[in-house]
Order: structure tokens, then sequence, then C-alpha cells
């Protein structure tokens, strides 16, 4: 009797040994392939990898040097990873759940250089990338400085104004002449119609025969009743002239008033055009907004932007679990039937990720916690921690937050970021033509508190600088202004700024208010109130002619 059967035993090690030349040469490849091609499917650029390596016991993957195309910069990476690696639950895998307990992301870095574009031409990838507006967001960003004007305090030309601009002092003076005129027809037409010099002269002419003698008893009781009516006549005609003094005492009262208040008018007139045709020291008011107000809203646009990107992933749909039988599948194609699960997991789930994020000034360290993309299934949200306290010039960083997509309808998001201790230097603040300012020195604490809860959007961004030095470059427009500011600014040694950012994802607002405007009102105060003395005297002398001519 033969214990062993060489033929099967052959067989066996022929097919042991295929697997294993299948497992050594091609698994890896094909498993790279699976990853380049079906994250360039969702990207809608390339992802690319330079190496996969799948390991059985325990059953894991590792990549190295993974790279995801920007779709909008194609010559860039939105993300590079130097390696990331991972365990399965091989017991879930046959289940089509992929389950990661522990997964490591090192050398994360964003917005690194390509050395060739990774754009995709085929149509394909167009099916699963949303479509967006490239120019809306990093070109808000890159060019915010663009929409900056300066004030000018070029004197325009008397003459031109007068011409064209609108008084309100003319028109009031119209107004006036208008009511006066309906007035006096008004009046004109009662007067004619109240009693007058003749009707006293009857009543007089009726007193008179009243007073001559009567006969008998019946004459004393008829020039009675005509006494009486007289009396009643007379009585109804003053009460006609009394009204008609009330009420021409009435309307010239109100003609008084706008005649009055006509006198203000020109003053008026005149601060309205040197408010439009030169600058005020309050028009330094929003300064802060001018400047910072396009630059914040662009970055605002941009994390939005990549947020709208990511939101999809946290929000697929659950398959519906079921006990029942199901439908007879086509001839030849099988059917995956979910069977309802004591404890539901979500078809993907990395429970906790450690990640290291480097950056040019050094590496940032934390952890990422219930990565899904089935928050209904798994019911937590997605939490994140981040923290640096060894980066070059800058004493820590931290940023955390939460996205929670649990309910679908009811999703709340925040975020937290600190930045203490910034050493800035060299920084553009504004590359406007009229008014580049740089950032020469300074020390910087930035804090940003954002929750966005059901596409409402509520954020708070305070930069406080300390040590401040700023430098004014020569502007297109180097007159009395730039100069002023100029000279402003180069006494500054520190400012807070803040700015809010709220309202609905599609229609937020931004408002920045900083110290630095009441520095610059205080400063520049002076020089306005002299530039502007001039102008207004010289627009008074234009102007009040016309109101003496009208």
């Amino acid at each position: 009797m033969k214990w062993i059967r060489w033929q099967g035993l052959v067989l066996f090690v022929l097919v042991i040994a295929l697997i294993g030349v299948f497992w050594f040469f091609l698994a890896d490849s094909i498993v790279k392939h699976a990853i380049q091609k079906t994250g360039t499917t969702i990207v809608g650029a390339q992802v690319e990898l330079t190496k996969a390596d799948l390991h059985l016991l325990p059953l894991g993957i590792t990549l190295s040097e993974l790279q995801i195309t920007n779709p909008d910069h194609p010559m860039s990476n939105a993300v590079q990873a130097q390696r990331i690696e991972f365990s399965l639950d091989s017991l879930n895998l046959i289940q089509r759940k992929i389950i990661i307990d522990t997964l490591s992301l090192e050398g994360i870095r964003f917005n690194t250089p390509r050395n060739r574009s990774g754009a995709v031409l085929s149509s394909e990838s167009d099916k699963h990338t949303p479509k967006t507006d490239d120019n809306s967001s990093e070109s808000s960003a890159e060019n915010a400085e663009d929409s900056f004007q300066t004030p000018s305090f070029q004197i325009p030309d008397v003459n031109d104004i007068l011409a064209r601009e609108k008084f309100d002092t003319l028109e009031q003076i119209k107004q006036i002449q208008a009511d006066i005129d309906a007035a006096k027809t008004s009046w004109q037409k009662r007067l004619d119609q109240a009693p007058n010099q003749a009707s006293f002269e009857a009543y007089q002419s009726r007193a008179k025969k009243l007073q001559k003698g009567t006969k008998g008893l019946g004459g004393v009781l008829k020039r009675a009743n005509e006494v009486q009516k007289l009396q009643k006549d007379v009585d109804k005609d003053l009460k006609k002239i009394k009204k008609i003094k009330k009420d021409f005492e009435r309307d010239q009262k109100d003609l008084k008033n706008k005649i009055k208040q006509l006198a203000a008018a020109p003053q008026k007139d005149i601060d309205r055009i040197l408010d439009k045709y030169s600058l005020s020291a309050d028009g330094l008011g929003n300064f802060s907004q001018l400047l910072f107000g396009d630059k914040i809203g662009g970055y605002t646009q941009l994390a939005l932007k990549w947020y709208q990107k990511l939101k999809p992933l946290l929000n697929k749909p659950a398959a519906e679990q079921t006990s029942e039988t199901p439908e007879k599948p086509a001839r030849g194609k099988g059917v995956f039937v979910r069977f309802a699960e004591i404890e539901p997991l979500p078809d993907l789930l990395a429970s906790h990720a450690d990640a290291s994020i480097i950056i040019p000034a050094g590496n940032i360290q934390g952890n990422l916690k219930h990565i899904t993309n089935q928050q209904q299934v798994l019911g937590l949200p997605l939490l994140f921690n981040f923290s640096g306290d060894q980066i070059k010039d800058m004493e820590s960083i931290t940023f955390k937050g939460s996205l929670d997509h649990i309910d679908s309808k009811n999703t709340t998001d925040q975020f937290t970021a600190a930045i203490t201790s910034y050493r800035v230097s060299g920084m553009a603040l504004s590359e406007a033509k009229n008014l580049p300012i740089d950032l020469k020195a300074g020390m910087a604490d930035l804090n940003i508190a954002a929750t966005l809860e059901n596409e409402l959007l509520d954020a708070k961004i305070e930069l406080i600088m300390k040590a401040t030095e700023l430098e004014v470059g020569t502007g297109a427009d180097d007159g009395a202004l730039h100069t002023a500011l100029k000279s402003a600014l180069a006494d500054v040694s520190g400012f807070t700024l803040t700015a809010n950012v709220t309202g609905p994802l599609n229609d937020y607002a931004v408002k920045v208010t900083s110290d630095l405007d009441q520095v610059l009102k205080k400063a520049v105060g002076r020089q306005v109130k002299k530039l502007t003395a001039d102008f207004k005297d010289q627009r008074k002398q234009s102007i009040n002619p016309i109101f003496t001519r009208s």
C-alpha cells in the first residue's frame, strides 16, 4: 500500500509553485495597477504609485511613493506620500469589507511639483469628476490683491463736476417754488369764496332795517326771528374766517420749515461731493477690508472647493441589509447578497491612522479616527488631531476637528487651528500696483475656529502681529496719499486683524476689521484734512453761485 501518490504530490507542488510565482511576480503589479486606475478615475487626474507590496502574514499592503495629481494644476501633486502601510481583516474581506485596524501614513506632502503633467484626457475620468470653475478659487486667492484700489487724492476739474452732478438743493428749491405756487392758487380760490366786505355791508343793512320800529305783537316776534337769523349768518361767516386763518397759519408754518431746511441743503451737497471726489479721514475705515478681504475670501473658497471634493467620500449610501431570498439573477451571472448583521460595519473602515505631514518648516504628527465612507453605519464622526512643537520659525502649530455626517441631512463639521510665535519675514501683504506692502519682519499668532453646520459657515480668523516691520513700495500712484500711508505704516509695530466668514457656502460674506484702520486714520487724518481744505473751498465757490441764482 502506497501512502503517497507521487502524481498527486507533484501536481500539488506544481500548483503551489504556480501560486508562488504568481504572487512573487504578478500580485504586486496587479495591486499597483488597480490602485492607479481606480484612483485616477476618482480624482480625474493621474494617481501614480512607485511600488505596491502585498504580504500575506498578516494580510496587508505597503505602498511606496504615492502621488495624487491636482486636477486643477496638472504640473503639481495635491498629495504625495512616501509610505502607506496597513493590515486587512481577512474574514471581513471575504464579505467585501475593507476593515483596517491601524493605518500608517508617512511623509505626507502637499502641493509638490511634478516632472510631467498628470492631466487625464479620457472622457471616462470626466464622468466621475465634479465640474468646477478652475478660476473660481485659486485665481481668487492668487489675484486677490489686484482688486484693491487705493483712493486717489487727485482733484478733478470743478466745472466737470458741476456739469454732471445732480444737486439736491436745486431740486428742493423747485419743489418749494411749486408748493408756493400751488398754495397761492388754492388760497386765491378760497378767498374768492370767503366772506368779504360786501358780505359785512349786507349784514349792516339788514341790522339797520331791524332797528326800525314795528307795530303790534306780531311785528315784535317777526323782528326777533330776523335778528336770530342774522346772528346765525354772522357766526357762520366768522367760523369760516377763523378756519381760513388757521389753515393759512398751518400752511405758512409748513413752508417756513421747508425754507429753513433749504438753508442747510447747499452744505449737504458740498459735503456729498467732497466725499465722492476726495478722501476723508473716515474713508480709511475699511482699509483692512480692501487689503485683506478678497485674499481671505479667496483662500476660504479654495478650502471649500477641496471640502466639496472630499464630502462625497463621507456620504456613500449604505447598502440595504436583507434576509429575504434575493431575486433570481440573470443566467451566467451571480449576485451579492447582504444579510442582516448583528454589529454592522461599513464597507470601508480605518479605525485609527497615524500620520506624519512634512511642511517646509518641519514635521507635524497626528492621527485620524473612524475613517469611513459610511458614517451612518458606523455611527461615529471622523476625528483628526495634529500638532508640532519642533517647527522651524514657530513655537508650535496645532489643528484638530471633526466631520460629523452620521445624519446626511443634519451635518456638523468643526475645525480649529492655532499657530504661535511664527517668525514672518519677506512676506507680501499686498501686491497691488497702487499700494505694494511687504512684511519685512514680525511675530505672528494665528487662531482659526470654523463651524460648518448644514451648509452654513461660521468662521473666525484672528491674526495678532508683534514686532512688526512694514515697508510700502513705490506704487503706480505715488502721490500724497501714498506718501502719507507709507509714513504711517513705517511706524506700525504691531496690529490685530479679525476676519469673520459667515453665510451659506454659495453666498458667504467676509468681514475684516483691524486696529490698523484706526492707526491709519489717525496718522493720515492731518494730511487728509490739509489736502481737502482747498478742495472744499474751491467747491463752495463754484456751487454757491448756482444756489444764489436759483
